[in-house]
């Protein structure tokens, strides 16, 4: 049996609120939930439960880049910041259905909000749902709401914190992506690699094998083997015209490397379709990796 879908009714907004320099809000009580997210300068939300101990107060510093959801029973007071004006948006809403989303106290407070997730769109979208006359807006809107609480409340994908790559992952990838932008996805030295990674290459050999089974070296060349299937599939260039974009020292020692790893040439490949050009990249557990490195905005 699945559940009903989310079902919202909007109270107020979407809309957004300027604060100059030092405003405040609150004490207050909410009887429905909001949605703040701050879209310029900083505020400290300080909530507690309704009818508890004022003393015993929690407090978050919000900032942009953060999702809020207050909800019904807390009793919260925002003080907006001394030395520069705010701007936040917001929606408040009441819940009529919640589906599978369990028992409101159990939910998150905050999330942060990044490229990689649908939130920051879902949060612009609601923003000119509320801004704009267009037929069909005002229906859409708790649509979208409903969405926004869902992937808020279970997050993007389930194991979101599990894939997220380490500190060191992300600053060797950041750099191979500078590296390879507006040239050929070059393969890079073990001790090149590490130094961006700003670790040793005998510790950043332990990271790739303990995470992934195979060195830096062998990882990388699996993404730039992902981006040259990709233009096997979607370009005309020539088998020597990708294997020199993505960064091999010839056409022989392309073919025979992406051999190994699609099971045939790259010829071949262009006539058995379709297939996955990430399949080796997702077998090898190297996905995020290789997200950060193709996809330009995460």
């Amino acid at each position: 049996m699945t559940s009903p879908p989310v079902r919202v009714r909007i109270r107020n907004g979407p809309a957004v609120a300027h604060y100059p320099p030092g405003a405040t809000l609150g004490p207050r009580v909410l009887p429905c939930f909001e949605f703040v997210w701050m879209l310029a300068g900083r505020a400290s939300w300080q909530y507690s439960e309704a009818g508890g101990d004022p003393s015993a107060a929690h407090e978050h510093i919000l900032t942009p880049g953060m999702l809020l959801l207050s909800r019904p029973g807390l009793r919260e007071r925002y003080a907006w910041d001394l030395d520069q004006a705010c701007v936040h948006a917001y929606v408040t809403f009441y819940l009529d259905e919640s589906g599978s989303l369990g028992a409101p106290a159990r939910w998150p407070l905050i999330r942060p909000l990044s490229a990689a997730d649908p939130l920051p769109a879902l949060c612009r979208y609601l923003l000119w749902l509320g801004g704009t006359e267009v037929e069909g807006a005002p229906a859409r809107t708790p649509e979208v709401l409903g969405w926004l609480l869902d992937l808020f409340v279970n997050g993007p994908v389930a194991d979101a914190a599990e894939a997220a790559l380490p500190e060191h992952l992300v600053r060797l990838a950041d750099h191979l992506r500078a590296t390879w932008r507006g040239g050929p996805a070059l393969a890079l030295r073990l001790d090149e690699m590490a130094s961006a990674a700003r670790v040793s290459p005998g510790h950043l050999a332990r990271i790739f094998r303990q995470r992934f089974g195979l060195g830096p070296v062998g990882a990388v060349e699996l993404i730039r083997l992902a981006r040259a299937a990709i233009l096997l599939e979607r370009s005309n260039l020539s088998v020597g015209a990708i294997s020199e974009a993505c960064g091999f020292i010839n056409p022989f020692h392309f073919s025979r490397r992406f051999r190994a790893a699609y099971g045939t040439s790259p010829r071949g490949y262009r006539t058995i379709r379709p297939l996955d050009p990430l399949d080796p990249v997702r077998r090898a557990g190297l996905l995020a990796l290789a997200q950060r490195l193709l996809v330009e905005d995460l």
